[in-house]
């Protein structure tokens, strides 16, 4: 089933392109693409406008509706799973009160930080990035986009959720000097779904969370949700309070830590300093958010064993020692994988009062519910697979240079922002233990101070080169979640060290971006331009070539 978008607030005729894009030749070029407009679009956006007043550039996103993620999720309590301290944007104060943010909350905040940078009136949606080809001898990037119908989603091909597009949408084709990807790590069209036996047998409603329908009534209706991260933390909660009687069965147990409902720290702060955007106390208090969570995090990674009791302990405030040994031990370390959040303890809460949890593995699915492996059945009405998330980079956009392919997992992440053999390109991935947006906005402030000091010198172009000899067969995101092991290796690989490897932890990179040598394995100009030839038949993907700055 798909969801059937709230398109109440979104811009209207994404079909007609914009006229910055439509004018934009390879003689009158963009000055800078922006492909994706959730938060980290919208970040980049607003330091070009601040730093950039004459450029004239463009966004555009594939969706019906701005807000990346939280327009794509619209399932019930669908919230933020880091706190909103850092997670907002750092020049926009968030307006509520809350440890996290709701969906609706934060796609209103996105409007809202949108229209005051001025982004609305460039940014284009129901747009996807079919194509780019780097062009050599002009320095350029060639555009090749699929516009799709006004108000729906045109996500990675796609006509809607997960329909194909239809081969009579128009396409566009626009050029830019600089081509930057804001569009996470997964594709929005779709999630992943678990290969179950007998699903396609169930007589009730079966769902994946990302294509959750607005019109679906779980009143005392029978509700499995299969599944154990952050999305079915969230929906077990909600779906309680909606009246079903749900049941969360999980193969593996995951680690939850209760939270404050309200921002004690951000409103501790607030008591004595002005927390608005550019005060010493709002700085002070995202610090504070920043240093806690990289204490907790460095504390599991580091004592385990430690962790381990601190969650334990946490549990056992809302459950019993056997439910909490049962259900709630899972088999790895703290921070192996993500923590999921609850705020107030409301998941747990949600057990106490009626909602079941069951560790088992399924056998089969048939007419009436699930069929355990131990023997036990879940009898159901409806079925939310909450099995995941597909990774997809640079939202399955088709790279080329001078019309030859270049497969995403050939490419090697420099920083985490550029990638070797594509000049003048970039993109924004966040952590996978922080805010997203801390890394976002970081990503943004280092690609201005990159392109000043180009334009202070001169300089056109500038593409990263890996040194021959540098090992890169690292993947980009290094965590042991099933989501990212599934796919991982469809992303850009990364090397052992700077410049070529993401540290997860904003404070040491904030440490070492802040004044880093930007020209560090790194060529410029007409150099840059010829780091950017397609490798020879044989050379394989690791972009290793002779290094001139």
């Amino acid at each position: 089933m798909n969801a059937t978008p709230d398109t109440s607030t979104a811009p209207t005729n994404a079909t007609s392109p914009l006229p910055q894009l439509a004018d934009a030749t390879a003689e009158r070029p963009l000055d800078l693409l922006i492909v994706g407009a959730g938060l980290s679009g919208i970040d980049l956006a607003h330091h070009v406008a601040k730093n950039f007043s004459d450029w004239n550039w463009a966004a555009v996103d594939s969706n019906y509706d701005l807000g990346g993620t939280w327009a794509t999720f619209q399932y019930p309590g669908i919230r933020s799973d880091s706190d909103m301290a850092t997670f907002s944007l750092p020049f926009k104060k968030w307006p509520h009160k809350g440890t996290l943010g709701s969906g609706k909350q934060i796609r209103d905040y996105c409007h809202e930080a949108a229209e005051e940078i001025g982004m609305l009136e460039r940014l284009q949606l129901s747009t996807w990035v079919q194509a780019v080809n780097f062009h050599t001898d002009q320095g350029l990037w060639e555009v090749t986009m699929r516009l799709g119908r006004s108000g729906h989603a045109n996500s990675e091909g796609t006509d809607g959720a997960s329909a194909p597009a239809s081969p009579e949408q128009p396409t566009l084709t626009t050029w830019t000097r600089r081509l930057h990807f804001a569009t996470g790590y997964y594709r929005h069209s779709e999630g992943f779904t678990a290969d179950i036996e007998g699903v396609n047998t169930f007589e009730g409603t079966a769902l994946h969370p990302q294509q959750w329908p607005r019109d679906l009534d779980v009143r005392g209706k029978k509700v499995t949700v299969i599944g154990s991260g952050a999305t079915a933390i969230t929906l077990v909660p909600a779906l309680h309070e909606m009246g079903a009687e749900v049941t969360m069965l999980q193969r593996t147990p995951t680690y939850i830590a209760p939270l404050p409902e309200t921002d004690t720290i951000s409103s501790f702060v607030g008591l004595a300093l002005s927390t608005e955007p550019g005060t010493f106390g709002h700085r002070l208090a995202r610090s504070l958010h920043i240093g806690r969570d990289m204490a907790q995090y460095h504390l599991c990674q580091t004592f385990p064993s430690i962790a381990k009791l601190v969650f334990r302990g946490w549990n056992r405030l809302y459950l019993p020692a056997d439910e909490v040994r049962r259900n709630f031990t899972p088999p790895y370390d703290p921070w192996d994988q993500r923590v999921c959040k609850s705020p107030g303890g409301d998941f747990f809460k949600a057990v106490r009062g009626g909602a079941r949890v069951v560790t088992d593995h399924i056998s089969r699915v048939d007419a009436g519910g699930v069929q355990l492996r131990s023997g036990g059945y879940i009898e159901s009405d409806v079925l939310v697979i909450a099995t995941g998330l597909q990774l997809l980079a640079f939202g399955d956009a088709h790279f080329s240079v001078d019309g030859t392919p270049v497969p995403t997992e050939s490419l090697v992440a420099y920083r985490a922002m550029m990638a070797n053999r594509l000049p003048n390109f970039s993109y924004t991935i966040g952590y996978l233990n922080q805010s997203w947006t801390l890394r976002a906005d970081m990503t943004s402030r280092y690609l201005v101070q990159l392109w000043k000091d180009m334009d202070a010198r001169g300089e056109q172009w500038a593409c990263p080169v890996l040194p021959a000899g540098e090992a890169a067969d690292l993947p980009l995101l290094e965590m042991s979640s099933g989501y990212i092991q599934r796919s991982v290796a469809t992303l850009p690989r990364q090397g052992a060290g700077d410049p070529w490897r993401m540290e997860q932890d904003y404070i040491k990179e904030r440490r070492a971006y802040t004044g880093a040598d930007n020209k560090h394995d790194m060529a410029f100009g007409t150099d840059a331009l010829e780091a950017a030839a397609p490798l020879a038949a044989g050379e394989g993907g690791g972009g290793a070539a002779e290094l001139r700055v």
